[in-house]
């Protein structure tokens, strides 16, 4: 009888516990969970951080400061990170035999003598985090102060990305002359540029094969507005078999979309999904369990301009953009993990009800385009919530409830907000 009654006990405390539970939303009933500083919490998904190569430029010009700030984000609950090691300004973080070392950006002059990403993954190893390599895709210059791999010699003279001044097919802008561009861009649709960012990964993944996997990062279009060289046009045409008579008949004088902007934009998109699936072929050949990562942002329905075709080749396409030929550009598929940025300054649908710009929004609505193709990891932009604690929180909560992980952009602004317990506090009221 006595054994009975303790049952009977158990079951009724259980049933209380799990009432309790928010159902997914917490916004209204928000657990107040303490924060233990020294144990990290308990997860079973990916929790990652994003090691950004110009913000962290000096920060990280120590073993020691690597090593402690590891320590810092075990601490946390983080169990995977990203560290930048080819940034968009061309130069390498890495031992590498094809690009030059990064060792001055802006003021800053950094020189090591041991390998920046091989302590990342030495010490990271000894706290049981996984380390996925990022790249600017197809970022080599520095626009700013005209710094870079780019800027350095011809080489590259002819090969970059293009845009129409004022939409005038005869006045051409190179955007390494452009000025608040964030990375000069190299023309993915050119063999001679494909070969080399395939050759770059392909280094990385040879070199370092403790690597879980290595990130894509602006793997893309600058805008629908770039992209205008004859070399460009050339191969639009041969991909289309349509002749272009005139630029401004795929965008008008005014910027508006032109009778061929459909099949431009298809192309674009195309272009970049054969990037993606040559360099993923050629990831899996060197190591066929490291994986292939790719961000962009969450905002699906502006992709098309950039040629950011991240949904399934099975998601039915809806929109007056597309051809119905465009969902063939989708590559979910070619991906081991698309990292879904979901960089919105508001948390809650309820902040924005008319908009899609919501970090709860964009992780509950993503499967409907991936369709299972890849696992998806909820990305938030850390710095909109500056010391925020409560965003902070709520956006890691959302993350990683709706999601297959989280990452957190970037370690910079998790420092300099002091956003580690708000981060924690998120992770436990899912691990709770």
């Amino acid at each position: 009888m006595i054994r009975y009654v303790l049952l009977l006990l158990a079951v009724l405390c259980s049933v209380i516990s799990c009432s309790g539970d928010d159902g997914g939303n917490g916004d209204n009933n928000k657990p107040e969970i303490p924060i233990d500083v020294d144990k990290p919490p308990m997860a079973d998904k990916p929790i990652q951080m994003w090691i950004d190569a110009h913000a962290n430029f000096s920060r990280f010009s120590t073993k020691e400061a690597i090593k402690s700030s590891l320590e810092k984000m075990k601490a946390t609950g983080f169990n995977e990170i990203y560290v930048d090691v080819k940034p968009g300004i061309g130069y390498a973080l890495y031992d590498s035999d094809i690009l030059p070392q990064l060792t001055k950006w802006d003021t800053e002059t950094v020189t090591r003598d041991w390998d920046y990403l091989g302590y990342w993954i030495e010490e990271a190893e000894r706290q049981d985090i996984k380390v996925i390599a990022s790249i600017s895709a197809l970022g080599f210059g520095y626009t700013r102060k005209k710094e870079g791999l780019i800027y350095d010699n011809h080489t590259w003279d002819g090969k970059t990305q293009m845009r129409m001044n004022n939409n005038n097919p005869n006045d051409l802008v190179d955007i390494r002359n452009e000025e608040n561009v964030d990375a000069a861009m190299l023309n993915p649709c050119l063999p001679e540029v494909q070969s080399f960012v395939v050759s770059i990964i392909e280094e990385i993944a040879t070199k370092y094969p403790k690597l879980k996997g290595i990130c894509l990062d602006y793997c893309r279009w600058w805008y629908d507005n770039y992209g205008f060289s004859d070399a460009t046009i050339s191969a639009f045409q041969a991909y289309s078999g349509e002749t272009v008579t005139d630029k401004n008949n795929i965008l008008t004088a005014t910027g508006a979309p032109g009778p061929q902007y459909q099949k431009w934009i298809e192309f674009r998109s195309m272009t970049i999904t054969n990037l993606i699936t040559n360099i993923r072929s050629k990831v899996k050949s060197v190591n066929p369990k490291m994986e292939l990562h790719l961000w962009a942002s969450a905002d699906w329905g502006s992709r098309y301009g950039v040629g950011q075709n991240w949904a399934s080749k099975n998601y039915k396409l809806d929109g007056w953009q597309f051809t119905s030929n465009y969902s063939k550009t989708g590559f979910a598929d070619q991906l081991d993990v698309f990292s879904l940025g979901a960089y919105a300054d508001a948390i809650w649908k309820s902040e924005a009800p008319n908009s899609v710009w919501s970090v709860e929004n964009f992780v509950t609505t993503y499967d409907k385009f991936t369709m299972g193709d890849c696992k998806v990891n909820g990305s938030i932009n850390t710095p909109a919530y500056g010391s925020n604690a409560s965003k902070v929180s709520d956006a890691v909560y959302l993350c990683l409830k709706n999601t297959d992980g989280l990452m957190v952009f970037e370690i910079s602004h998790v420092i300099n907000f002091n956003q580690w317990n708000a981060i924690k506090d998120g992770i436990n009221r899912v691990y709770k």
